[in-house]
């Protein structure tokens, strides 16, 4: 879905992209469970989102790999 814009199970090309963003509270909320931590560095995930079917895949861009070395 990132790469080509259609969604890999329905094939619906309308795609929602959505780059977290880190919350201070975390509650109730997409960042609680989207940041990728090792040891004590993290990164936020993008998330790419079927509008039609609900499918989602999550990446990490390269900016925020380069966070993780």
């Amino acid at each position: 879905m990132k790469l080509n814009g259609k969604c890999p199970k329905c094939h619906h090309q309308k795609i929602i992209q959505i780059k977290d963003t880190f919350h201070s509270n975390a509650a109730g909320n997409i960042a609680q469970a989207a940041h990728f931590f090792t040891k004590k560095k993290s990164a936020l995930i993008t998330f790419y989102i079927c509008e039609n079917c609900g499918y989602i895949e999550e990446y990490l861009d390269q900016d925020e790999r380069v966070k993780l070395k």
